[in-house]
C-alpha cells in the first residue's frame, strides 16, 4: 500500500496522470508574501504611508460610504421592500399552518382521550 501511494504521488508530482480526473477545485496563486512586513497594507485600499489611526479612519469612511451608497440605491430599496414583503407572507403562511395543526389537534383530542381510556 505504501509503495502504491508513493507511485501515485510521483505521478501526480509530474502533473495530472493520463486518465485521471482533473482537480475540481480551482486554486488561486496570490503571489509570495512581501519580504518586508511593514509594506503589507493593514486595510485594503489604504496606503501604508498613513499612520495606523489615520488608515483606520480612512478605511472606516470608505466602508461607510460604500454601505450608504448600497442602501441608497433605488434597486436595493426595491429589493429590500420585496424581501420584507416576501418574509411577511411566509410568516403569515406558517402561522396559518400552525393554527390549522393546533385546531385539528384540539378537535381530535376528545376522540383520542376516549380511545385511550377504552383500552
Amino acid at each position: 500500500l505504501a509503495l502504491a501511494v508513493g507511485v501515485m504521488a510521483a505521478l501526480w508530482a509530474m502533473g495530472i496522470p493520463p486518465g485521471a480526473a482533473k482537480p475540481s477545485v480551482k486554486g488561486v496563486n496570490m503571489g509570495t508574501p512581501a519580504a518586508d512586513p511593514t509594506k503589507v497594507q493593514h486595510y485594503a485600499g489604504v496606503s501604508t504611508q498613513f499612520l495606523p489611526h489615520e488608515a483606520l479612519e480612512i478605511y472606516r469612511d470608505k466602508i461607510r460610504a460604500e454601505q450608504t451608497g448600497m442602501l441608497a440605491n433605488p434597486a436595493s430599496k426595491k429589493w429590500f421592500r420585496e424581501h420584507r414583503k416576501k418574509k411577511r407572507e411566509e410568516e403569515r403562511m406558517s402561522q396559518l399552518y400552525r393554527d390549522y395543526r393546533e385546531m385539528s389537534r384540539s378537535r381530535s383530542a376528545p376522540y383520542i382521550a376516549a380511545a385511550t381510556a377504552g383500552l
